[in-house]
C-alpha cells in the first residue's frame, strides 16, 4: 500500500505532545547537568540541587500523568493481557525495573538541601551490574509497559523515550572520552 493511501487517523495529538513533553524534560534535565560545575560555584551545591529538583521534578510528574491519562490513545496494535504468564512477565520486569532506578535516584534529603550533596558511585549492589542504572531501569520499564498496552502511544513514548536516553547517555561519554583526553 503506497504511503499517500495509508489513514494515520490512529496518529493522535496526544502521541506528538508527549514526545514535546519528553524532549521539554531531556533539554531541561541535561542541560542543568551540563552546567553544574559552573552553577555550582555561583550559587552553591545545595542551592543548585534545589534549582534542578524545582525544574526537574515538576517536569517527570507532568511526563508521568500524562502518559498515565493517555496511555491507551492511538491504535491497539497487540493485546496480551489476557495471556498466561504476560502478566507476570510484566510484574517481573517492573520489579527488576524499579531495582535499577530506585538505587539511581538521588537522595531525597540531599534534594531537599538539608544533607551535603555527594556522590554515589558504589562498588556493590546495582552498579556491579552496570554504570547506568538509570538508564537500563527504564529501558525495561520501556519494554514492559509497550508489552503489557500494546498502543502506538506506549510505543511512540517508549521509543522517544529510549532515543532520548540514547541520545544523553551518548553526550555523556563524548563528554566523558572529551574530558579524558585534556587529562
Amino acid at each position: 500500500m503506497p504511503l499517500s493511501a495509508m489513514s494515520f487517523s490512529w496518529l493522535t495529538p496526544s502521541h506528538f505532545v508527549m514526545l514535546g513533553l519528553l524532549l521539554t524534560f531531556a533539554i531541561a534535565h541535561s542541560g542543568l547537568a551540563s552546567l553544574r560545575a559552573k552553577a555550582e560555584k555561583l550559587i552553591g551545591a545545595r542551592l543548585y540541587r534545589v534549582v534542578f529538583a524545582l525544574v526537574s521534578l515538576p517536569l517527570a510528574v507532568i511526563l508521568v500523568v500524562y502518559f498515565f491519562n493517555h496511555r491507551y490513545d492511538g491504535l491497539r496494535l497487540w493485546n496480551v493481557q489476557g495471556v498466561p504468564a504476560v502478566q507476570s512477565i510484566v510484574w517481573i520486569l517492573s520489579a527488576i525495573s524499579f531495582l535499577f532506578l530506585y538505587p539511581a535516584t538521588f537522595n531525597l534529603l540531599e534534594i531537599a538541601a538539608i544533607e551535603k550533596p555527594q556522590v554515589h558511585l558504589y562498588e556493590t549492589g546495582i552498579i556491579r551490574i552496570t554504570r547506568h542504572p538509570q538508564m537500563v531501569g527504564q529501558v525495561i520499564w520501556c519494554i514492559a509497559h509497550t508489552l503489557w498496552l500494546g498502543t502506538t502511544f506506549t510505543l511512540v513514548t517508549s521509543i522517544g523515550l529510549c532515543c532520548i536516553i540514547c541520545l544523553v547517555f551518548g553526550m555523556a561519554i563524548a563528554a566523558w572520552l572529551g574530558a579524558m583526553r585534556s587529562v
